[in-house]
C-alpha cells in the first residue's frame, strides 16, 4: 500500500509531457521548446502540454522543404544585415523586418539585437569578411547565455579544438549538434553558454558561437586572452573536408580584418596547453602546416 502510494505522488509530481501533445501530433508535428528550434512550416500554440514556451512545430514536408529552397535566392538582402529569414511564428531575439525574405507574407527577416550582456545577440557584423558564410546565434537557435564576460580585444592567441561526436553537412543538421553541444555544456558543465567561440560544420559555414567580444570557456587558463574555432565532428583518424578547413581559416582571418585577433597571432591545438587528445590526431597535424602555428 506505502509503494502505491509513493507512485502515486510520484506520478503527480512529474510532468506528464506527452500525454497532452496529441492535438500537435494530430497535425503531424512535434512539441518542442520555440525559443531554441527555427520551425521552417511555423509553430502553433495551445497544442502542447507544459509551459508557454513548448509549441506545436509543423512538419515540413517534401513541398515545405523544396520551398524554402527556392526562398533563398531572395534571402540575400536578409543575411547582409546579419539577419536569418523565417516565419515569424518562431522566436526571435530581435526584430523582424518586412521585404528582405522570400516567400509569403510571414516569412520575414530576424535582425537580432545588438548589445552584451544576457543578450542573445552578439551584435557584430561579419559581412565585410571574405568566405565566411556566417550562421548567427539566433539562425542555429542558441539558448541565451546565463552571463557574460567582454573579451579584451585584439587577443594574440587562436585555439583550434574538436567537439568530437557526429559531422555535419547541412545548416540544420549542424544546428542540431551545436544545440546539444551548448545543452551539454550549459546544463552538464555548468558554463555560462557554449564554450566555444566559433564552430564549423563541414557544410562550409562559420556558426557563432560566443563571438570575438566575449570570453569563452574553451581552454584552461587561456580563455580571456584567446579565442577558440572548433571543427563540429571527430578528427582523430580523418580531416575536416576542404571547406571546414577554408572556413576556419576564413573566421580567424575575419577577426584580424576587424581588429579582433593580432595580426602576428600564434595558433595552437588544444593539447598543445593541456592533457587532452583535442583536436584530434589528424586535424592536430594538419593544422600543424599552418602558417601560424607556435
Amino acid at each position: 500500500m506505502l509503494a502505491f502510494l509513493v507512485l502515486a505522488v510520484l506520478s503527480l509530481a512529474v510532468p506528464s509531457y506527452g500525454l497532452d501533445d496529441s492535438g500537435c501530433a494530430a497535425l503531424g508535428g512535434t512539441c518542442t521548446d520555440y525559443r531554441y528550434t527555427t520551425c521552417k512550416a511555423g509553430y502553433v500554440t495551445n497544442k502542447c502540454a507544459g509551459d508557454t514556451y513548448r509549441r506545436c512545430c509543423l512538419n515540413c514536408d517534401a513541398t515545405c522543404q523544396a520551398l524554402e529552397s527556392s526562398y533563398a535566392t531572395y534571402d540575400s538582402s536578409c543575411a547582409a544585415s546579419g539577419g536569418t529569414c523565417k516565419v515569424t511564428s518562431n522566436y526571435c531575439s530581435g526584430s523582424y523586418v518586412s521585404g528582405k525574405c522570400g516567400g509569403p507574407s510571414d516569412r520575414k527577416c530576424c535582425v537580432p539585437s545588438s548589445g552584451g550582456g544576457g543578450s542573445n545577440s552578439i551584435g557584430l557584423s561579419y559581412s565585410s569578411c571574405a568566405g565566411v558564410n556566417m550562421v548567427l546565434r539566433d539562425g542555429w537557435g542558441a539558448r541565451p547565455p546565463k552571463y557574460t564576460n567582454a573579451m579584451h580585444t585584439p587577443v594574440s592567441q587562436v585555439f583550434i579544438h574538436h567537439t568530437t561526436g557526429s559531422a555535419c553537412y547541412d545548416q540544420d543538421r549542424c544546428s542540431s549538434l551545436i544545440r546539444s553541444h551548448q545543452n551539454y555544456h550549459m546544463d552538464n558543465r555548468g558554463w555560462a553558454d557554449i564554450g566555444y567561440n566559433f564552430l564549423i560544420g563541414e557544410d562550409g559555414r562559420v556558426y557563432e558561437g560566443r563571438g570575438f567580444d566575449r570570453q569563452g570557456g574553451h581552454t584552461q587558463g587561456y580563455n580571456s586572452v584567446s579565442i577558440a574555432v572548433s571543427f563540429v565532428g571527430d578528427y582523430t583518424s580523418r580531416l575536416p573536408n576542404q571547406a571546414a578547413l577554408n572556413a576556419a581559416k576564413a573566421i580567424i582571418d575575419c577577426g584580424v580584418q576587424l581588429g579582433k585577433v593580432t595580426s602576428g597571432y600564434r595558433l595552437k591545438g588544444h593539447r598543445d596547453v593541456g592533457s587532452t587528445a583535442c583536436p584530434g590526431d589528424t586535424l592536430y597535424s594538419h593544422i600543424r602546416t599552418w602558417s601560424h602555428y607556435s
